[in-house]
């Protein structure tokens, strides 16, 4: 009973409350959903999201992640299930750090994500040869790291050819 409890535990973490069981596009759905709740937070809170606050929810996602998707062959049946999403939830959050927020940041940097995350350039594919969690996990922080990179060029390219006209 304890154990069937617990697996049943990371399959709704691992997969954002079984959103990742949907039969298509789940990881896109997990992005989607991760930039639905940061447009949320942006225009329902009366205090605004700060860089380090988003920073903290990053990493605390990026934690929780590595922890509910270890053991993926036990708790899923392969080495890296699709019903894994929050993996995607992770790597979309890191690619806001530092970024003002607005509508456009968030579907430039939500359409980025996916880019990288789905073609894997060197050396994000290198990271899913780690094992369990840690390696579910680091590619898709990569793939965030790579997204939010690109996008804070993107943003400073904008500004300095604005600023030129």
């Amino acid at each position: 009973m304890k154990t069937s409890l617990l697996i049943w535990t990371q399959r709704a973490f691992a997969s954002v409350l079984f959103l990742g069981y949907l039969p298509f596009i789940s990881g896109t759905i997990g992005s989607a959903a991760t930039t639905a709740a940061i447009w949320w937070a942006c225009c329902h809170r009366h205090t605004p999201v700060t860089p380090l606050g988003l920073w903290a929810i990053a990493l605390a996602v990026a934690v929780l992640s590595m922890l509910a998707a270890a053991r993926p062959r036990e708790v899923f049946g392969s080495d890296d299930p699709r019903e894994v999403i929050i993996d995607e939830c992770a790597g979309q959050l890191v690619t806001f750090l530092f970024v003002p927020l607005s509508l456009k940041t968030l579907i430039l940097g939500f359409f980025l994500f996916r880019f990288f995350d789905i073609v894997k350039p060197y050396p994000i594919h290198t990271f899913e040869s780690l094992d369990g969690g840690l390696g579910i996990t680091m590619d898709d922080v990569a793939a965030g790291v790579f997204a939010n990179i690109t996008l804070i060029a993107i943003l400073w390219a904008y500004h300095t050819v604005h600023a030129l006209l």
